[in-house]
């Protein structure tokens, strides 16, 4: 137990470390608010001009939502934990790399895995704010509208999907042990994750096999999930169907990425080249 309390205390301490480094610079702590805008918007007024106005009969037959807006507004705001995995926990060794503290960070006693559920614990908060900022903003802007009584099983499917994506963040930081320019294996991921989930559009117009692909994303029954219960989006599967393939995902993607991170580890440890880059 006072071992567990210990990890516990070491996860707190990274996270409060990152809030201090983050508000030291505070135009860029301003800015991570405001950059998530500039990306969404194009997403609505691209889907406006396509179907000629915010609501589409055809979305509606294909996925039981005629309300473009509702439909990617969600599906864009819940991609922001894929960030979290890659570009917060993934990339942060690459970070500790240039501040030249890796090594002394590796020298506490703890076991390193601990590290980077402070980045996750900071990063997820991090993210949890800006998700709500969009969502106050969007729904003033928008007049939007979700089921109320869906917000806490969407709630835990939310937590389902970050526990895998946690997986895949300890994943990414174990390759960036390796190869050092982690950006290449996040951008990568983070496109793959992009395109293969349906953000704002259905699964059945991927081709056949991004729709395989996208089976194995966490953040595929994460969306498709929390829409359903927010805005009635239809679903090919049960509920129970979709909560047991995250619980096999949490599985799949954790240990798959915890094996990683420690066969890197190890092995930069033997050849000397943990700080190197």
């Amino acid at each position: 137990m006072n071992q567990f309390l210990h990890y516990i205390r070491a996860i707190n301490a990274e996270n409060i470390k990152e809030w201090k480094l983050e508000l030291v610079y505070r135009a860029d702590f301003v800015r991570q608010f405001i950059e998530p805008f500039v990306y969404l918007i194009p997403y609505l007024l691209y889907g406006m001009a396509v179907i000629g106005g915010r609501f589409s009969s055809h979305l509606k037959q294909l996925v039981g939502v005629s309300d473009m807006i509702a439909y990617t507004f969600i599906g864009y705001i819940l991609m922001g934990f894929i960030s979290t995995a890659c570009w917060g926990m993934g990339f942060s060794l690459r970070k500790e790399q240039w501040y030249g503290t890796l090594e002394s960070i590796f020298a506490a006693p703890v076991p390193r895995w601990v590290y980077i559920w402070g980045m996750a614990l900071h990063s997820t908060i991090h993210q949890g704010l800006i998700m709500l900022v969009q969502l106050i903003a969007i729904t003033i802007f928008f007049n939007l509208f979700v089921e109320s009584g869906g917000i806490i099983p969407s709630l835990f499917i939310v937590v389902l999907m970050l526990l895998s994506l946690y997986g895949l963040g300890i994943l990414i930081a174990g390759l960036t042990l390796t190869v050092k320019q982690g950006y290449v294996i996040a951008e990568a991921v983070y496109t793959l994750f992009s395109i293969a989930t349906p953000i704002a559009y259905p699964i059945a117009v991927l081709p056949l096999f991004l729709q395989k692909v996208s089976l194995l994303l966490p953040t595929t029954y994460g969306i498709i999930g929390v829409r359903h219960y927010l805005v009635g989006e239809g679903l090919n599967i049960s509920i129970p169907i979709l909560l047991l393939r995250l619980f096999l995902l949490i599985i799949l993607w954790v240990v798959f990425g915890l094996s990683i991170f420690i066969i890197t580890d190890k092995r930069v440890r033997q050849r000397g080249t943990l700080a190197h880059y």
